[in-house]
């Protein structure tokens, strides 16, 4: 059994749309769910206040399966700890980012405390996980406490040490290889990490299942009248970086296009830094002396989506974070809400991101050195073109970025 890939890399190339474009009342029709009685699902996430972890439990939710929420916390700065009313929550603990030494000990103290809740794991029709460390917890777990829920693997990022060519890698490629055995379901965001990571590097031949990054349809009610997707075809232009702003070598060249460009260029960042990429201090540093440059802080999403977005003209999605690695095969979130909010993309070329966008018509990507590169080209970006190429963008379908029954679909495949 194969794993679908609609939606990916490859869809029909969009149709030339007219040069001035036209407002856009972006508000999908969102059917009912269809209700799943009596359908549960334990969730194993790694940390219950990052962004697509909430989204995937939404989702969850809203495709009429109860959840279970079994999560770390992590501490980060400009993040919020509060976990909404409406979850039914156990805590494992308090874990960090990429330090897997610091880590498997929190794991331990995670399974001991995820068996204190072992009735609603035997009650569990499927257990959803995210990333190795939980897949193991959740297994065990699982396991321990007479649970015969199916395991659904999901993978947003090839983490570093799942390539390193060291015993530490090969014992990590091992664990997973045995975990992915036992999985009813991988589910990946990006065609690329099948291709180019699990069949080849792991093997895999099972069933997969593409769950893109799309903004989530059943969210979009509260902000779809206050969505602004209309531009101002002219200077200055203006950039913004959103989300979990990790990747240090961007902001630099963000802080290299400011600087070349004065006042014809605008970058706003907004999101939550990964405080072991770039610290508050270091961001700081960045944007002192920049006026054309600005920090927003943390946002809520979908919810201030229209407020960071009005008026940008471009949305960065850049990341060399595992720069030839996973940095390469990833299709961002951000390259969805962009689209869905009226900006369009800037990215890298020869990577999954840079190729979807010049494929979609919903942007641009430029080779190497990329501060050059970007800055060249938008001193010689017209009216004219970015008009153009944001009416192509405002004609495509919302399907392109929003996602409706993409958890139901999936949840269908291992009921």
């Amino acid at each position: 059994m194969t794993g679908p890939r609609a939606g990916g890399i490859g869809r029909a190339a969009f149709a030339p749309a007219p040069a001035a474009p036209a407002p856009v009342a972006p508000a999908p029709a969102v059917a009912s769910p269809a209700t799943a009685p009596g359908r549960r699902v334990a969730f194993f996430g790694h940390d219950r206040i990052e962004p697509t972890v909430r989204k995937r439990i939404d989702a969850i939710r809203e495709a009429g399966w109860s959840v279970v929420v079994y999560a770390f916390e992590r501490d980060r700065y400009g993040g919020s700890a509060e976990t909404p009313a409406t979850d039914d929550v156990v805590s494992l603990g308090r874990t960090v980012d990429r330090n897997y030494a610091r880590r498997l000990p929190r794991l331990a103290l995670g399974i001991a405390r995820a068996l204190g809740r072992r009735h609603d794991l035997r009650a569990a029709d499927v257990i959803y996980v995210r990333n190795l460390d939980m897949a193991l917890v959740a297994w065990a777990s699982a396991r321990l406490a007479g649970s015969r829920a199916r395991l659904v693997y999901e993978v947003l990022d090839i983490q570093r040490l799942m390539v390193r060519p060291d015993a530490p890698g090969r014992i990590a490629r091992a664990v997973e290889r045995w975990l992915l055995g036992r999985s009813a379901l991988l589910v990946v965001s990006a065609p690329d990490f099948i291709d180019r990571y699990f069949r080849p590097v792991q093997g895999f031949t099972g069933a997969w299942h593409l769950l893109e990054n799309k903004v989530m349809g059943h969210r979009l009610g509260a902000v779809a009248d206050r969505l602004d997707r209309t531009r101002t075809a002219e200077p200055p232009w203006a950039i913004g970086w959103f989300g979990t702003l990790r990747c240090r070598r961007s902001l630099a060249i963000l802080a290299a296009i400011a600087d070349a460009l004065g006042d014809s260029v605008r970058i706003v960042l907004a999101g939550r830094l990964s405080a072991e990429d770039i610290s508050p201090r270091e961001l700081a540093a960045t944007l002192d002396g920049r006026a054309n440059m600005a920090f927003r802080g943390p946002y809520a999403n979908p919810g201030d989506l229209p407020e960071i977005y009005r008026g940008i003209h471009f949305t960065w999605a850049v990341d060399y974070l595992d720069d030839g690695l996973n940095s390469d095969w990833l299709l961002p979130n951000r390259l969805y809400e962009g689209g869905l909010c009226g900006a369009l993309t800037l990215a890298r070329a020869a990577t999954a991101t840079g190729r979807y966008a010049v494929a979609e018509g919903l942007g641009w990507a430029f080779p190497e050195p990329l501060a050059e590169s970007v800055t060249a080209f938008l001193r010689t970006l017209t009216p004219e073109a970015f008009a153009q190429r944001h009416a192509g963008l405002l004609a495509r379908d919302l399907a392109t970025f929003v996602d409706v029954d993409g958890m139901r679909d999936l949840l269908v495949r291992v009921d």
